[in-house]
């Protein structure tokens, strides 16, 4: 008899029929696999943007400083190209007459109702086609992150074992669960912030027994992605320094424009696709030709600031360590957010969690050149940055636990861990006031529909 709880809008809340070592062995399964998913992507992206743009390994950015304006302008298009043959195959595999590739918010979405998590966009071949435009996507210079699709694909891994084994559907939730604190884990060396992110958007409860076997997962992917690809941080972020007292307190005074940034690049996000949706209907575009003509509005953007394109980890890192001078940040910000815009509405793939983080970013590091002026204080820009980057991920996902956490991994200081643990509850306190959701949106705030 099953022992699950179903609510009258059909969630199922109970708990699986499988316990114990049995969902632990699982979840070593499928860490491992997500693991291996996820280095076969990122090699994937490293050969297309090298095919593309001849650059090595995470030095997209540079190589794009040093090629021709041609070479941006062709680029993008080439790739939009190639996108559309492949949502064209999307539309034979089942996609609908308007395809796009899948992500987290689709994670999220299946794995509230009973029906939903049998059936569903978490089938093994929709994701691996979603990978695949995804992998063009970001090595043809697409300003979206890979966390997303992987972790649609870690999500898929899960289902798939669920299914073979003929597990019960909170068993398979679970499964879900596993997958995705993996995939984060895996792709972007955070197996605490993998484990919370999964408790906070699929889980949506800390359970000792239902945590276990998500901790299981998510440290198995970490310790074979390191294995295979190594440990080094994938974002090279400066040594922490010492951050006094007076830093914190300003800090703090800065929070309402973090917060306001961050909200108003989820707004301009979330909005992007339904525009284009609509320009293109005024236009009678044809959907084959929406991914061309976003990688020639991307090929324009990288005229002028060639930085945005990709993932971009490398500016990123380059930006908290102080060597963007403070009237180009905010440039880089309006700049992102107008590609990302066009890379989501496009019907390009990728997520938006390395974007946020590249956002908040440049608006931390901002903040820290206006609060050394106000306060007179050397503000490090380290601080500032990763405490941006904290806050944009706590309003994107509406997971402040796992956003501080992050925060923690990618830096390594205690001393910003606990700031941007309290900037990210206020960041998310505030924008549910001023913007409430339904409770069935939290932790969806960016719609990439």
């Amino acid at each position: 008899m099953s022992r699950e709880i179903v609510r009258p809008s059909g969630e199922v809340i109970g708990r699986p029929k499988r316990g114990g070592l049995y969902m632990w062995a699982l979840a070593i399964v499928v860490g491992a696999l997500v693991a291996l998913a996820v280095a076969l992507f990122g090699t994937l992206v490293t050969y297309a943007q090298f095919l593309a743009y001849g650059a090595a390994s995470g030095r997209l950015s540079s190589r794009l400083l040093d090629l021709p304006w041609w070479s941006l302008l062709i680029g993008p298009i080439v790739g939009g190209a190639i996108i559309s043959l492949l949502l064209r195959a999307g539309i034979s595999a089942g996609w609908g007459p308007a395809p796009r590739p899948y992500g987290l918010q689709d994670v999220i979405q299946n794995r509230r109702l009973r029906g939903a998590i049998r059936t569903t966009t978490l089938s093994l071949r929709d994701s691996f086609l979603s990978a695949l435009i995804a992998i063009v996507s970001i090595g043809w210079g697409g300003a979206a992150g890979r966390e997303e699709p992987v972790a649609h694909l870690g999500a898929s891994l899960g289902v798939l074992h669920g299914r073979l084994l003929g597990l019960d559907v909170a068993s398979r939730r679970m499964l879900v669960a596993m997958g995705v604190a993996a995939a984060i884990s895996a792709s972007l060396h955070a197996p605490i912030a993998g484990v919370l992110l999964a408790s906070e958007l699929i889980l949506r409860r800390m359970r000792l027994t239902a945590l276990g076997p998500v901790v299981v997962a998510s440290v198995c992917a970490w310790l074979m992605a390191t294995w295979l690809m190594g440990s080094r941080p994938l974002i090279a972020l400066p040594e922490p320094v010492a951050i006094s007292h007076l830093a914190h307190f300003s800090a703090l005074l800065m929070l309402p424009l973090l917060i306001m940034f961050a909200y108003l690049a989820s707004v301009i996000w979330s909005r992007a696709p339904i525009l284009a949706a609509s320009a293109a209907g005024r236009l009678r575009l044809p959907l084959w030709l929406m991914p061309i003509v976003g990688g020639a509005l991307l090929g324009i953007i990288a005229l002028g600031f060639p930085q945005v394109l990709g993932v971009g980890f490398e500016p990123l890192a380059a930006a908290v360590a102080g060597k963007y001078g403070a009237a180009y940040l905010p440039v880089l910000l309006v700049a992102k957010i107008a590609a990302v815009a066009v890379t989501i509405a496009f019907r390009w793939g990728g997520g938006p969690i390395a974007p946020a983080l590249f956002i908040g970013a440049m608006a931390g590091s901002s903040l820290a050149v206006v609060a050394g002026l106000l306060f007179g204080i050397p503000a490090p820009q380290l601080y500032f940055g990763v405490l941006g980057m904290a806050v944009c991920i706590a309003v994107l996902l509406d997971a402040p636990f796992a956003a501080a956490i992050l925060a923690f991994e990618l830096s390594g200081s205690p001393e910003i861990a606990g700031a941007s643990l309290l900037a990210c509850f206020i960041a998310c306190m505030a924008v549910r006031r001023l913007a409430p959701m339904p409770a069935e949106e939290t932790g969806q705030t960016l719609r990439w529909r």
